[in-house]
């Protein structure tokens, strides 16, 4: 975890000397300001019973027009436990919509009862996704598994998972 947020660190003090230089912005991607390449965006689902929330943030930095870096966090709670997911992807336009992207992650389970969790899981993802326009993506990716930690339903070596995020 300390490895993951030196590069972190790293990552925006690189970064901070070139926000300032105005360029294009990716589709569907919402710049902090008119001149800097860095982006955000959030979400949080409202609390359901038993007091569980999932949330997810994104900062992410634009190099040029066709390639950027984004780190993700992703924490949900449940009953017994809460799980929570960083990542670190690289994102490569390869046209105006279509990105294929490349990155590795983190995830572990934190138990709320004082029983020992298990060991965290180290993930390559790889896969493809299409902008539809500003405000909806979809995305396919595919999750190796570096270990053989199991966590909760999705504990397998490796998953293929469909996604798609829409923005109103």
């Amino acid at each position: 975890m300390i490895t993951l947020i030196r590069i972190a660190f790293i990552f925006f003090i690189v970064a901070i000397g070139k926000c300032q230089t105005p360029e294009k912005t990716l589709q569907g991607v919402e710049p902090l300001t008119e001149n800097s390449n860095f982006n955000t965006s959030a979400y949080s689902y409202p609390v359901f019973m038993d007091n569980e929330m999932h949330s997810e943030f994104l900062i992410g930095y634009e190099f040029d027009e066709k390639f950027m870096v984004e780190l993700q966090n992703y924490y949900d709670t449940y009953r017994t436990f809460d799980v929570q997911k960083v990542s670190v992807r690289l994102k490569n336009y390869v046209s105006d919509r279509l990105y294929f992207v490349n990155g590795a992650a983190m995830e572990r389970e934190l138990d709320k009862h004082g029983a020992n969790a298990p060991r965290p899981r180290y993930i390559m993802t790889n896969g493809v996704g299409y902008d539809i326009n500003k405000n909806v993506m979809m995305e396919v990716n595919h999750d190796l598994n570096f270990n053989k930690s199991n966590i909760g339903t999705y504990g397998m070596p490796s998953l293929l998972s469909i996604k798609s995020k829409i923005k109103f």
